[in-house]
């Protein structure tokens, strides 16, 4: 099926009019940086090609050589015969150092495809890599944001200094203290629903003349709505990192004194921080919880519970016990401190109700990455079932907020929910090789 598609691709490649090359690095450290050709016939592909990989400067560009090639042909359908899920395809040849994409002109594949080739390559270098963003403080101290789509991710890295937002690089044992994190991008690729200027002020400043955009609905003069999601609430603008003002240039950070493992809860339950042992978040990057919500994709009329291993399973081809090991070594080489982050809605599921505000999301991102959260035993208390430590106080944060209990007024409904998602962790864990001291530090009904 790849050879028939691929040279159903190269033939497409080789008549079109007008073909687009860019070349460009993935990574950014000397352990990680991969060189990368993207051959186009789109030429939006090679403008978002342009800005989010790194760019070879100008004077090398006669003597570079890529590690690996994409080749792009949204028009090329794959037909009934190759067996396919779709018309689209996208195919990473390890062995041959080629993507071939086609079937469809969604930016992302051209990212994301370079995304599972470093979750490969580097994890057997003992070099973690995750789905994630990064920040950094006026003080210094970094954090990691990792979620899905959807979460936040993009929006709580721009939090303090954005040193990532998508796909990064953690070097635990990196010589170069100052590069334990890296991004792996030049650039960010953000969602744009319901993209306010007073919540989201970096994502909406950085859409301007050079910005690629998809999916955004817009009418006949070109004014964009961005709280119209009729077309996919998948919108997406892509710009590079000197968009963004407060980006850290570098692009790398000291290793994270915390972890942000940010999830979107559809059933009303979990705390909008909490934090977790070692074990516990071993447990959460195994599993990669999120919900998907009504309206979201036809069919679902409730919240639907999502699991995704590492917060990416499509693009994490290696067993999970690779990626758990170079977790557990990074918190136990750092002292970093993990904690769970819930972006996602508040009380009974009923028209009308609230999801955690940005701000208060933003809020919480930055006590917990510049450390000003009171870790003594008296600020936290024990939720019995999903196994969290949840704070009574963060600075910024109204401690109601932080209460998912205040959000009930049925207490019997609000344990009953408890006990119901935790359930359907268990069963999601019992389909995962967890040891036994991760899957004892889940959540269990009581």
């Amino acid at each position: 099926v790849y050879h028939r598609l691929r040279s159903r691709v190269v033939a497409r490649l080789s008549e079109a009019g007008d073909l687009y090359v860019n070349d460009g690095y993935n990574g950014r450290t000397e352990r990680s940086r991969m060189g990368v050709r993207i051959i186009t016939e789109s030429a939006v592909g090679a403008l978002f090609g342009h800005n989010i990989y790194r760019r070879v400067p100008r004077e090398d560009l006669p003597d570079f050589k890529p590690l690996w090639t994409i080749l792009h042909a949204p028009s090329v359908k794959a037909e009934p015969a190759d067996n396919t899920n779709s018309d689209a395809f996208i195919i990473v040849d390890l062995g041959g150092q080629v993507v071939v994409i086609g079937g469809t002109k969604y930016n992302g594949q051209l990212k994301k495809a370079m995304f599972c080739v470093q979750n490969f390559r580097l994890p057997l270098k003992g070099i973690l890599t995750m789905h994630a963003g990064a920040s950094e403080g006026e003080g210094g101290l970094s954090a990691i944001h990792a979620g899905l789509s959807g979460t936040g991710k993009t929006t709580l890295s721009n939090t303090g200094h954005p040193v990532a937002d998508d796909q990064i690089v953690v070097d635990t044992h990196s010589p170069d203290p100052d590069e334990v994190i890296s991004n792996m991008e030049g650039g960010q690729y953000a969602k744009t629903e319901s993209l306010k200027v007073e919540k989201e002020p970096e994502t909406f400043h950085a859409i301007k003349y050079g910005t690629t955009s998809e999916n955004i609905w817009h009418d006949e003069d070109g004014v964009v709505d961005y709280d119209n999601s009729s077309i996919t609430a998948n919108g997406r603008v892509g710009y590079p990192l000197d968009f963004v003002p407060t980006a850290k240039p570098s692009g790398k950070a000291k290793a994270p004194a915390n972890i942000t493992f940010l999830t979107a809860d559809g059933f009303g339950v979990l705390p909008p921080v909490a934090r977790l042992s070692v074990e516990g978040g071993k447990f959460h990057f195994a599993m990669g919880f999120t919900s998907k919500m009504p309206g979201t994709e036809k069919g679902i009329t409730e919240p639907m519970p999502t699991f995704s291993a590492f917060f990416g399973k499509p693009f994490m081809p290696l067993k999970p016990v690779y990626y758990m090991d170079l977790l557990e070594d990074l918190i136990k080489t750092h002292g970093t401190k993990v904690w769970l982050v819930n972006t996602g809605w508040l009380g009974p599921n009923k028209p009308g109700r609230g999801r955690v505000d940005i701000l208060v999301s933003k809020a919480i991102i930055n006590a917990v990455r510049d450390d000003k959260i009171d870790l003594s035993d008296d600020n936290f208390w024990f939720d019995p079932v999903f196994k969290l430590q949840v704070p009574k106080a963060v600075p910024g944060v109204d401690s109601k907020v932080l209460d998912p209990r205040s959000a009930w007024t049925d207490l019997d409904a609000y344990k009953a929910n408890c006990n119901k998602l935790a359930g359907i962790f268990q069963e999601a864990a019992g389909k995962l090789e967890l040891p036994a001291d991760v899957l004892a530090a889940g959540p269990s009904p009581v």
